[in-house]
């Protein structure tokens, strides 16, 4: 028996092709930089099939093992992750009865990647602030002190160093936390010890 070997290796064109096949699909997804390409990862498990599994203990649900059928199947879901959810005490209003009035405003991010403005261009040099007042706080990355305070009081909020790398980059530069973290944990007000 021979093994089969499996090209996982990216390529810009590869990545053109998947982008020319998307403009067809969703053209609105072209307007959003591409900040990380991952090629042969798989959310697979031991399992043929999705596992779904509720912990009212932790009130927590986990969805795994989602394999490509994922995209097409991701409403459906939703509605177990939902269901399971209920079971457990969630209350939520059914698409049905939800009122019709103003909807709630998207959740916007900070943007990870370099292609729209960024709030570090704004800055004037070391000692300075920039237009708004901000400053830079980690310099690896170029994450500013209102970039921390806005992922930290996001309506989902960065809750900790992990979270709040996930969202701005902040930590996650070429040293590693090793000159922002004390001033991050300062500003924020996080524990370093913990």
């Amino acid at each position: 028996m021979t093994s089969r070997s499996i090209d996982t290796g990216s390529t810009r064109a590869g990545l053109d092709d998947l982008l020319t096949k998307a403009r067809r699909i969703l053209p609105d997804l072209l307007a959003h930089e591409v900040t990380a390409v991952y090629a042969g990862l798989r959310a697979a498990t031991e399992h043929s099939d999705y596992q779904l599994s509720a912990h009212p203990d932790a009130r927590y649900v986990c969805l795994g093992g989602i394999r490509s059928t994922g995209l097409t199947a991701s409403m459906a879901l939703a509605e177990e992750a939902l269901a399971m959810l209920r079971t457990m005490g969630l209350e939520t209003a059914s698409p049905d009865s939800a009122p019709s009035g103003p909807r709630r405003a998207p959740i916007r991010m900070t943007p990870l990647g370099e292609a729209g403005h960024r709030p570090y261009e704004d800055w004037q040099g070391e000692g300075q602030r920039g237009a708004s007042g901000d400053r830079i706080v980690c310099h690896c990355e170029r994450v500013t002190e209102r970039e921390i305070t806005d992922a930290c009081t996001a309506v989902l909020p960065a809750n900790d160093v992990d979270g709040l790398r996930r969202r701005t980059r902040a930590l996650a530069g070429r040293c590693q936390g090793f000159y922002c973290f004390a001033e991050i944990c300062a500003l924020t007000g996080w524990d370093p010890s913990r």
